[in-house]
């Protein structure tokens, strides 16, 4: 489905030479001026984004390390965030246009209708106006770093003549927060519980396997007496989402207070994400907490289309029309879609004789810049606790480590209050104003899990009722709308609370380790089952059995454990695929296979059949067929192709739901003659950004790795460079201390240089 059903789409016919020969004479000089403002007030941002550059580009120090990483060292905030523009841009221009040509809601101009959901949910959440509007608003501080980071990204486009945009001709400050918007909408539209059409422009079995694993133990587990904390987001390789590495110090400037945070962020966003700074830490995991309603609204009159019913009464919606311009193969198409919005948000869909009204929470609330200022500066759990008081992350667990020996996970929301006397998991009647909000929970309202007596706290896109041991958050403490995962014990979370039960005396270089584990959860657990159920097939069909016999064998030999020339663990996954399916979650056996252990049996004959036909062998090994090959410009996973001729590398993860702690997902194994032959499967999503910290010192101190490396030009050498340490299984030591910085630089240089 390419549009949303509450939509009216309309083509443009005609032109505008018509209309221009039928204006009078008189009113031409008048055209003329219309035509040249525009121009006047694009030279006057980009003089003013000039002046910004001048200003700060003299304050500010980039310097690269052996991987490319990039470390900013400003006098002040905003030279700083300044230099971080400059830097994502320097890093990977193509992507940072392409996310805010999506936050622009232009994404169908540079890339066709596959862009169409996205487009149209912006233009009906009225993100780019919106943004525009409300960035006057912003408080003078955030008004500045905002400015300061899009002039950083123009500037490298000033003084780089090679550097071509496709569609923008300048970034603009408001744009930053479109683009955090963008973010949340293509991120948090799902909690609204519309079906896959109605989700933006994403692949709803690629996306749904995104997530994260964050593990952190206590001082009782480790060596050392203190903390440790795993960041391990699974997000997806390419596209708007994909996350890279960076290391921000700013000095304080005269008036300011100087800070040092690294860690991970995504293309166009001026904050980082998650990381560490000399004294704590956090890593985001994906939760599913109820941030999103949908009402039903009953337009009932035709002769007045836009009244609708509410509170014994009516209100009226508002109307307009909207221009997506659509990329062909040959050219654009104009298409003109009506929205229509009434005041619980816009119409996203039909429901019967309804329609549907969406609100995000927090969608337009929330300034991420002065949180994670408030975050990245904390020096101890109270002022982190502070910091995250605002409720600024949409969604989203934060797990916690802190050199003072606290750790914590939060089941993090901007959750909005409700009448518990409705069912929020449907949408509610928005005639009824007592469906409205009502506020806000606060963070102390929310699950925590705060220095366990087990020693450890862990999420993995799982239910915060199994955080850790005896500790957990009860159900019944918290609303029922709270909490929509709360049930989600999946095999990622119980593989990992097995390792976090056998830690003890951990070294750093062991929980460095620990999160490259490959063994299978689901393989371990379940695979002995079948020699009982191969003894019973035997009983009923002796034929079959003695087929499923050596592929069996061949399993029960194993030790569960992906390795790089491990045939077994080749054949589990593609048996686990045939008996779960390749769509996430993938924890429950599909329909036909339930309950009947001999078809489960027969299934893996079947799938051996497979892996014959299409490698010549049923015992590949694992790192022959499974690699990570890096494509250029790739807007979406959809879209990247794969050579099995060309260069690539082992990767060494395994399908999360089996169970597997080093996550990776990736394409089937195709081969359709003279269309495409793309036998061997390359990495899509999973371990993005794989990051261990140290609270066993002051300064922190960490080790990471990224799934390709810093630079998206095919030409720098550190366009693949970290791909290598990812299929060894390795990380990299952080550069941290700003000595570390500067004698570790490869090369160092002011914006512009």
């Amino acid at each position: 489905m390419t549009q949303l059903a509450m939509l009216r789409p309309h083509r443009l016919r005609g032109g505008l030479l018509g209309f221009w020969l039928l204006l009078p004479l008189a009113c031409l000089s008048a055209v003329a001026f219309l035509t040249v403002l525009p121009h006047a007030q694009a030279q006057a941002k980009e003089a003013l984004s000039q002046s910004v550059a001048e200003s700060l580009a003299p304050q500010v120090t980039i310097y690269r390390d052996e991987y490319g990483v990039p470390h900013i060292v400003g006098k002040t905030d905003e030279s700083t965030i300044f230099g971080f523009g400059y830097a994502q841009a320097e890093d990977f221009l193509w992507q940072v246009e392409d996310s805010y040509l999506l936050a622009l809601g232009r994404y169908c101009e540079a890339h066709g209708p596959q862009g169409l959901n996205s487009d149209l949910l912006n233009r009906a959440f009225e993100i780019a106006p919106r943004s525009q509007r409300d960035f006057a608003a912003l408080d003078e501080q955030t008004r500045q770093l905002l400015t300061a980071f899009t002039a950083g990204i123009n500037h490298y486009v000033q003084t780089h003549p090679d550097a071509k945009l496709r569609l923008l001709k300048q970034f603009e400050p408001w744009h930053a927060l479109a683009h955090h918007r963008q973010m949340a909408l293509e991120l948090a539209f799902r909690f609204t519980g519309l079906g896959n059409d109605y989700l933006p422009r994403r692949n709803p079995h690629i996306w749904t396997a995104t997530g994260s694993n964050g593990w952190a133990i206590s001082g009782q587990r480790t060596d050392s007496g203190k903390p440790m904390l795993l960041a391990a987001p699974h997000m997806p390789w390419h596209g708007f989402a994909q996350l890279a590495e960076a290391h921000l110090t700013s000095l304080g400037g005269p008036e300011g207070k100087r800070w040092n945070f690294i860690g991970a962020h995504f293309y166009g966003s001026p904050v980082l994400a998650l990381g560490h700074n000399e004294r704590l830490g956090w890593t985001l995991v994906s939760n599913n907490p109820d941030i999103a309603d949908l009402w039903r609204v009953k337009f009932p009159s035709e002769s007045k289309p836009l009244e609708y019913l509410y509170d014994q009464g009516v209100r009226n919606a508002t109307e307009w029309k909207e221009t997506i311009r659509v990329r062909k193969s040959r050219g654009w198409e104009d298409r003109e879609f009506t929205f229509r919005k009434t005041h619980y948000g816009p119409i996203v869909a039909k429901d019967g004789n309804s329609s549907l009204a969406a609100r995000i929470s927090g969608l337009y609330e929330s300034v991420p810049m002065r949180q994670s200022l408030q975050m990245m500066r904390a020096q101890n759990l109270d002022e982190f606790r502070t910091a995250l008081a605002p409720m600024q992350i949409l969604y989203m667990n934060v797990i916690y480590a802190d050199v003072d020996g606290n750790i914590m996970a939060l089941y993090n929301g901007r959750i909005p209050r409700r009448n518990p006397d409705f069912d929020w998991s449907k949408p509610v009647d928005g005639s009824n104003p007592a469906t409205a909000w009502l506020g806000i929970h606060s963070l102390e309202e929310l699950p925590t899990v705060l220095n366990p007596a087990a020693g450890f706290v862990q999420n993995c896109n799982s239910s915060p009722l199994i955080t850790t041991d005896g500790d957990n958050p009860a159900a019944e403490d918290f609303p029922s709308y709270m909490i929509r995962d709360v049930g989600v014990r999946n095999r990622r979370a119980l593989r990992s609370l097995e390792i976090l039960r056998g830690m003890q005396s951990t070294t750093f270089d062991q929980w460095q380790a620990a999160a490259f584990d490959t063994q299978v959860y689901w393989a371990k657990h379940e695979l002995p089952k079948y020699a009982d159920h191969l003894e019973a097939l035997k009983q009923t069909q002796p034929e079959q059995a003695q087929k499923v016999r050596p592929y069996l064998a061949h399993l029960l030999a194993w030790d569960a454990r992906i390795t790089h020339d491990s045939t077994a663990a080749t054949l589990c996954h593609a048996w686990y695929e045939e008996l779960y399916g390749q769509k996430y979650p993938g924890e429950t056996l599909r329909k036909k296979f339930q309950d009947h252990p001999d078809l489960q049996l027969l299934a893996l004959v079947r799938t051996a059949e497979r892996l014959q036909a299409m490698h010549g062998t049923w015992q590949i090994p694992y790192g022959e067929l499974y690699r990570t090959q890096r494509e250029s410009h790739v807007a979406d996973l959809t879209d990247a192709r794969f050579d099995d001729t060309a260069d690539s590398l082992p990767c060494i993860g395994g399908h999360g739901p089996m169970g597997v702690a080093l996550t990776q997902y990736y394409t089937p194994s195709v081969d359709i003659p003279l269309v495409i032959s793309q036998r061997r499967r390359y990495s899509l999503v999973g371990s993005s950004y794989l990051a261990a910290y140290d609270f066993s010192q002051e300064p922190v101190r960490g080790a990471s790795v990224v799934n390709y490396g810093t630079s998206g030009k095919a030409n720098s050498p550190h366009y693949f460079d970290q791909a290598k340490l990812l299929s060894d299984q390795k990380m990299k030591p952080e550069r941290f201390t700003l000595k570390d910085v500067r004698s570790s630089a490869v090369r160092s240089y002011h914006p512009g240089e």
